[in-house]
């Protein structure tokens, strides 16, 4: 069945239904609403991908050229302007020749401009170290909005990590939002969306409720060593008049446990009474039979938990493997991957909804990248799939790649070759840095815990 037919039918069954306020959604209601929000997603379309193309011929030639290995780097070895200079070349030919997203990110026009800045400022300098000409080329490449790039395994661009306000908690009813007291909210300080800013969540007791989130701009690195905190404070304005100023928890990146020890835990599976849990950290050929057998475990399941909290991606290939053998149906993605080798797309089946009877919940974090992403993009296309945790890292425009050295610097460039993923234009589906947004928000360590409790008060 085509998917705006499917999304049409489910439109009008939840007119028939009617429009419950959050805290009386049923489960199946519940799966409804997520249903019809998943079929509005439409699959990007590119009438012309042929400007894309790029020589294989040159790629060959260039990947002898950059991909020869060097001396370790040193961020405190002295460089000439000339040396710094040849490197920019370097850099800035290498992105040409092979760099999968030059052309949609602005091609030769945006990267000239940015090579002439770079330029510009190293003639204020005679010499200078590799770690200042790293920082030159950090500030200057932000433009690159891509979650695989990096220099020296420092990313260009800043991710954004979720901040939860879960002080009150709220419900969502034909007065708008107000608290379980009943305080209807009139306004917020600096945010006339309020829709925007609320999102639906689970209590500690397994209800169904609304809290603010807000997006922040945080360095990954940072992030993933220690936690971090808001600046920033709501201001909550009631219409029986009265003010409450709302702060944010420190937000932490959740990761396995197991993956701080040697070697990591690749694969694992639990059970919550009827409902079977599978995770797996890695899409790794490795690990191939026991990770569509978890795919198999789940799907004779009526309800069941795929944890991507920690998975870090891998062999995107796998995520289609997977969630063709959880469906035991091809099932088609909402982004399209164009290889720009040979100027063509890659995988690009039609857009159509998947009917799947069974309930599968997946737990995402800001760990969730990559391969898993695309997982989640295929899963978008299957009917009763419901996404709870967190907003994952995004990391989908470009592939993971390989390094390359810049010749006098030794600047490790990691950076994805021969093709990028193309997006659909709803920005509430998928952004780079920002990842996929969940069906249901709560923080990433705890989505398994509060998912399980609203189950088990919703699920006969």
């Amino acid at each position: 069945m085509k998917k705006k037919l499917c999304i049409m039918l489910s439109l009008s069954m939840l007119c028939l239904t009617g429009c419950s306020s959050a805290e009386n959604l049923t489960f199946e209601e519940l799966m409804e609403e997520v249903n019809a929000k998943h079929q509005a997603v439409e699959q990007v379309t590119l009438d012309d991908i042929s400007k894309y193309e790029k020589d294989v011929k040159t790629l060959k030639e260039s990947f002898k050229n950059y991909g020869k290995k060097t001396e370790e780097y040193n961020p405190e070895k002295i460089l000439t302007r000339e040396d710094a200079v040849e490197d920019v070349d370097f850099l800035f030919d290498m992105l040409y020749d092979c760099y999968g997203p030059y052309e949609s990110m602005g091609g030769a026009k945006v990267f000239d401009a940015r090579e002439q800045e770079v330029k510009n400022e190293l003639q204020t300098y005679e010499n200078l170290t590799v770690a200042e000409l790293e920082e030159i080329l950090l500030e200057e490449l932000n433009f690159i909005q891509d979650g695989h790039f990096n220099i020296n395994k420092s990313m260009l661009c800043k991710i954004k990590m979720p901040f939860f306000f879960r002080e009150v908690a709220f419900q969502k009813t034909g007065k708008g939002y107000e608290t379980t007291e009943g305080e209807v909210v009139e306004s917020i300080e600096g945010y006339e969306d309020m829709d925007a800013l609320m999102k639906r969540s689970i209590s500690p007791e397994g209800d169904l409720v609304y809290y603010p989130v807000l997006l922040k701009d945080g360095d990954f690195w940072e992030v993933l060593k220690e936690p971090q905190t808001c600046d920033e404070t709501l201001t909550i304005h009631y219409t029986n008049g009265k003010t409450q100023e709302l702060k944010a928890e420190s937000y932490e990146m959740y990761v396995d446990p197991s993956l701080r020890e040697p070697g990591g835990q690749m694969i694992a599976s639990r059970k919550y009474g009827e409902i079977p849990v599978f995770q797996f950290n890695t899409f790794d050929n490795a690990y191939l039979k026991e990770t569509l057998e978890g795919a198999e475990t789940l799907k004779k399941a009526p309800i069941s938990i795929l944890d991507l909290r920690s998975n870090m991606g891998g062999n995107g290939i796998i995520a289609s493997q997977w969630i063709n053998r959880y469906t035991a149906d091809k099932v088609p993605r909402n982004t399209c991957w164009i290889d720009t080798w040979k100027g063509q797309r890659m995988s690009f089946a039609e857009d159509e909804w998947i009917e799947h009877d069974n309930r599968l919940i997946i737990l995402t974090g800001k760990f969730t990248m990559s391969a898993a992403e695309w997982l989640l993009d295929y899963a978008y296309n299957v009917e009763n799939v419901l996404i709870v945790g967190e907003n994952t890292y995004g990391a989908c425009i470009g592939n993971g790649g390989g390094t390359v050295s810049l010749p006098n610097s030794l600047c490790q460039i990691f950076m994805g070759s021969g093709g990028f993923m193309a997006f659909p234009q709803d920005e509430e589906y998928f952004q780079e840095l920002r990842g996929f947004c969940p069906d249901i928000w709560v923080p990433a360590e705890e989505a398994e815990e509060l998912i399980v409790k609203y189950l088990e008060k919703n699920v006969d």
